[in-house]
């Protein structure tokens, strides 16, 4: 049997990257015959972490080769011809439109000859119907193309644990819905993506299990876990909120009210004994605020050696996460996945939220009032909440490992459902 994954990942988001390792072993263990391929924004960086060949989602690719100077005079050339051309819009722009149109033909055409040589096309991670990130309709978009060649060429389609946002742009809408109504196969991984779906006019066939990464396997992360001794250690993972350089709203006003926050509490921290270290799950979007960050703290604190303990270098890997957290008493993080990676190492959690699957992740833990808007918390809310968390550490971690373990026994029962073999 051969294997097709698909995830918009490949620019360092740790989270996308743990929903294939679970998905990957999920497989393998099952049907340890199968061979897996990728389809990816990134393919290069998808193979590099899982070990399996991977083809774009989408007809541009980053390269990350540098040019050598033959290169160089031919893109020279090219920007001089371009910029000509658009210096005459009449021809310039239904040129540009032919061209695009055309190429994107020719993806569709490429991408269909692949499709055939598989035999299931599995869509798997967490925002995957969404229309936040990749401007108005193009994720959604991406989704439904794949979806819709996958079943020209005949072939069984999953949507497996799937998040869905708002899609708030009617193409969004009706690509997630067609995307959605054309799958053998498909769950959602909150109650809150159900719905979305079934507002769109999807009424039945929708299961709701957990995030695929509560399957993730830790033990060996939770043998060298936080032993409870000495000076207590915090785990910090802010993000680019409103960030003007990266966030799909810009708002620099709320972004530095976020890292004035930020920066209070890890001064807090401190005074009160706590070591502190930052740590991220999505490195490429993360380390703006990292670096922000550093520096504010640089400017408060008497020790340049602390701030360096404080900032270790960021996680590129998601064993390297896991063994970083591992070390943590406690997180107070602002990712879906920097809950999620807490919620199965067992460490008491603080969400700072930028969306609903982050209140939904932590309501279902019967955690909620440790969730508040990344947006609107104040820093006396967060200092009392933590010291609520440090008190309440020992039940938090008792429900945190019943809960995952729980949810870990429902999705291995749901892989076996769809992936062992039909026996005789």
């Amino acid at each position: 049997m051969k294997i097709g994954l698909l995830d918009h990942m490949g620019y360092g988001n740790l989270g996308d990257a743990a929903t294939q390792d679970v998905v990957i072993a999920a497989i393998r263990q099952r049907l340890p015959k199968a061979e897996l391929i990728g389809f990816s924004l990134v393919p290069d960086d998808t193979t590099k972490r899982h070990g399996i060949p991977c083809f774009p989602i989408r007809r541009w690719v980053p390269s990350p080769q540098k040019k050598g100077n033959s290169s160089d005079e031919r893109a020279s050339l090219k920007s001089r011809l371009k910029l000509f051309l658009k210096s005459v819009p009449f021809v310039y722009v239904p040129a540009k439109n032919s061209l695009e149109f055309l190429r994107e033909i020719a993806f569709w055409m490429r991408s269909y000859r692949i499709l055939r040589s598989i035999d299931l096309l599995i869509i798997s991670g967490g925002g995957q119907l969404d229309d936040v990130w990749d401007g108005p309709w193009l994720q959604a978009y991406t989704v439904f193309k794949f979806s819709l060649l996958a079943k020209l060429a005949r072939k069984e389609l999953y949507f497996l644990n799937v998040g869905a946002g708002k899609l708030k742009h009617p193409f969004s809408q009706f690509f997630a819905k067609w995307a959605v109504r054309l799958a053998d196969y498909r769950s959602f991984r909150d109650q809150d993506s159900q719905e979305r779906m079934r507002t769109l006019g999807v009424k039945t066939g929708m299961p709701v299990y957990p995030d695929s990464v509560y399957a993730l396997e830790v033990a060996d992360y939770l043998k060298g876990a936080a032993s409870g001794t000495g000076m207590p250690i915090v785990g910090l993972n802010p993000m680019g909120f409103c960030d003007p350089r990266i966030w799909p709203r810009k708002d620099n006003s709320l972004y530095q009210d976020y890292l004035e926050k930020m920066t209070r509490f890890a001064t807090w921290l401190f005074d009160q004994g706590y070591k502190l270290r930052v740590f991220s799950t999505d490195p490429a979007v993360d380390r703006y605020a990292i670096d922000d960050l550093q520096t504010r703290l640089s400017s408060r604190l008497s020790s340049p050696e602390l701030v360096r303990q404080v900032f270790e270098p960021a996680s590129e890997s998601v064993e390297s996460v896991l063994r970083q957290m591992s070390e943590f008493d406690f997180v107070v993080t602002s990712k879906y996945h920097g809950i999620v990676f807490s919620h199965v190492l067992a460490k008491p959690v603080i969400s700072l939220s930028y969306h609903r699957k982050m209140d939904f992740a932590m309501q279902a833990m019967g955690q909620g009032h440790f969730n508040a808007d990344i947006g609107s918390f104040e820093v006396d809310w967060l200092i009392k909440a933590f010291r609520s968390l440090v008190d309440e550490c020992r039940s938090i971690k008792s429900v945190s490992a019943a809960a995952v373990e729980t949810y870990a026994a429902k999705l291995s029962q749901q892989f076996d459902s769809l992936f062992l073999p039909d026996k005789p």
